[in-house]
């Protein structure tokens, strides 16, 4: 007598449906992307190499590009204005800059949520405003 053995996981039916696409993925990928070369810029051409900026940015940039896109990506028919995506990319960036803060130094996190937050939120702001009307309007799952 042969069995088996089986894995049964919850799958991905419990991850909201727009994480699951395309879309949300590439703006997550532009965060991840862009967002260490705009925050790391004053710091390239002073002090740091840029695979450096990158090993330190990605991870804000990644989480604060998933809060991003899941927000502008969220199923309805709104537009958001250049306001709203400024506000909550401000607020994506200042979230993954501070939970990334809070891993490096769970002891002083201002130190490092300071340090982080100087660059990582404008970057963030940057990012958001070039996710246009007619992008998100392009992007959004049908």
């Amino acid at each position: 007598m042969t069995h088996s053995l089986t894995f049964a996981a919850p799958g991905w039916r419990w991850v909201p449906p727009v994480l699951g696409s395309g879309p949300y993925w590439r703006v997550v990928g532009r965060f991840a992307l862009y967002g260490p070369l705009i925050g790391g810029a004053p710091y390239a051409w002073l002090v740091f190499t840029l695979p450096f900026i990158y090993l330190i940015g990605v991870g804000p940039a990644v989480l604060a590009g998933m809060l991003f896109g899941a927000w502008l990506l969220a199923p309805g028919k709104r537009h958001p204005s250049a306001a709203w995506r400024a506000a909550v990319g401000l607020l994506s960036g200042a979230l993954g800059c501070a939970a990334c803060a809070l891993i490096v130094d769970t002891r002083h996190p201002l130190i490092p949520w300071a340090l982080l937050a100087v660059h990582g939120v404008p970057a963030a702001i940057v990012l958001a405003l070039m996710q246009g009307p007619r992008a998100v309007a392009a992007e959004r799952p049908a």
